[in-house]
């Protein structure tokens, strides 16, 4: 799809220049005029179309108005699919490329810099502290559509809070429409069920 998009954005714009230079020595006719103005809004339409898929090849959070056409991010977009993966460690004269020696020469490494942990000869005693004990109940109970709503307000317009690609934009601009279905979502979340929280706090 993508080839198609750019080839047929690559023929609009070079037609269009045909048109350009045609103009220059002689007055375009009627249906060269209309077909003229229709290839401007199809090569507009196009060039929206190319931008979108290459953000969403990217997702490159700091792409701005003009970035889609610059070398480095074609070369994200490209690479993308790439993922983090360690070939292999040196440690001391040993090379580790299995996934077990690599973990365990890196739990070797930080267990060395970090050392061990060593048992405390003094504990606190937390009921000598008087902390005052607050009701949390109200964390548990289910989310609101109010609540919801405000979070989505929040969310930045041009990234995507899930691997779905479905940026904030979208879901501030469908709101109205795919709200029953987040609230049902995040409903579902709640009802799985937790454990009773029983926290303390203690003003400064």
């Amino acid at each position: 799809m993508v080839g198609q998009v750019n080839f047929q954005l690559a023929l609009s714009r070079e037609i269009l220049h045909q048109f350009e230079i045609a103009q220059d020595s002689r007055q375009l006719s009627s249906g060269e005029l209309w077909f003229k103005n229709c290839l401007k809004k199809h090569s507009l339409v196009l060039a929206s179309l190319q931008r979108t898929i290459a953000r969403l090849r990217s997702r490159i959070s700091w792409l701005r108005d003009g970035d889609a056409n610059r070398k480095l991010f074609h070369l994200r977009a490209r690479h993308r699919k790439r993922k983090n993966f360690i070939g292999k460690i040196v440690a001391g004269e040993q090379i580790c490329t299995s996934h077990e020696d690599k973990a365990a020469a890196i739990d070797d490494f930080y267990e060395k810099l970090l050392g061990n942990c060593l048992d405390r000869e003094y504990t606190i005693n937390l009921n000598e502290l008087e902390i005052i004990a607050h009701d949390l109940a109200d964390l548990e109970l289910p989310f609101s559509e109010e609540e919801v709503w405000n979070t989505i307000k929040i969310l930045p317009s041009d990234k995507a809070p899930g691997p779905d690609g479905f940026t904030g934009r979208f879901y501030k601009a469908c709101w109205p429409i795919i709200k029953e279905d987040i609230m049902s979502a995040v409903s579902a979340v709640c009802e799985l069920g937790r454990p009773q929280l029983s926290l303390y706090y203690s003003p400064p």
